[in-house]
């Protein structure tokens, strides 16, 4: 077993827990107006515009869109109550849990990421955003064709996910009903500047990190 390193102590803890705390925030603020705005649904007051009213919605936008109601209507049926699309308290409930389920499922991710650099599984991406080893190869060998950099960092990042998928699934599956969503680029920037900030760097190599981050989230 690895030998830790870092004394998970109450100051350390406490600089995960802010850690958490603040993207958490970052990221359910940016997926709840992802909602609003994109897909027809309101985390805050509880409506729901009709898909096919949706015209604007690429296709994939609009296969996410329908995911995102049919999971919506699988939390629902969960309920004791007869009609509970007529509750207010169950269906903010249940839109709360889905950006809730966003939130944690990028930030474990881009986490992950983290980690497997300092472990040396993965080629910088993550620690130095744009300017990391990985992405300045990739965007050399892609050229233009992925447009401008932040849309080819993207890109890049879900070619990650996608070969991890392989493995982890569970965690890296772009396609599962938890893990649809992705922040715009300048909320992905303040991300990765919340998860490079230095107090932090001398965590992602130990193992009980990804523990205290599910706790605290």
């Amino acid at each position: 077993m690895r030998e830790t390193n870092v004394a998970f102590d109450q100051a350390t803890r406490n600089r995960l827990q802010k850690f958490v705390s603040d993207a958490r925030q970052l990221l359910s603020k940016e997926f709840t107006q992802q909602l609003q705005n994109t897909y027809g649904l309101d985390p805050v007051t509880g409506s729901m515009a009709v898909l096919d009213d949706l015209t604007d919605l690429s296709p994939s936008e609009h296969q996410t869109a329908k995911l995102l109601r049919d999971t919506f209507d699988h939390y629902l049926a969960a309920s004791e109550k007869a009609d509970p699309y007529t509750d207010k308290t169950i269906v903010l409930a249940a839109l709360d849990r889905i950006v809730r389920e966003q939130a944690f499922t990028v930030l474990n991710r881009l986490v992950a990421l983290r980690m497997a650099e300092a472990r040396q599984f993965l080629r910088v991406s993550i620690s130095q955003g744009y300017q990391s080893e990985g992405f300045q190869l990739y965007q050399r060998i892609a050229g233009s064709a992925l447009g401008g950099t932040g849309e080819a960092y993207k890109i890049y990042l879900f070619s990650i996910f996608d070969e991890l998928s392989l493995d982890l699934a569970v965690l890296f599956d772009r396609y599962s009903s938890h893990g649809r969503l992705f922040p715009c680029e300048t909320i992905l920037l303040n991300l990765l500047d919340l998860i490079n900030h230095a107090e932090l760097e001398m965590l992602w190599a130990e193992d009980e990190t990804i523990g205290w981050i599910y706790q605290y989230f």
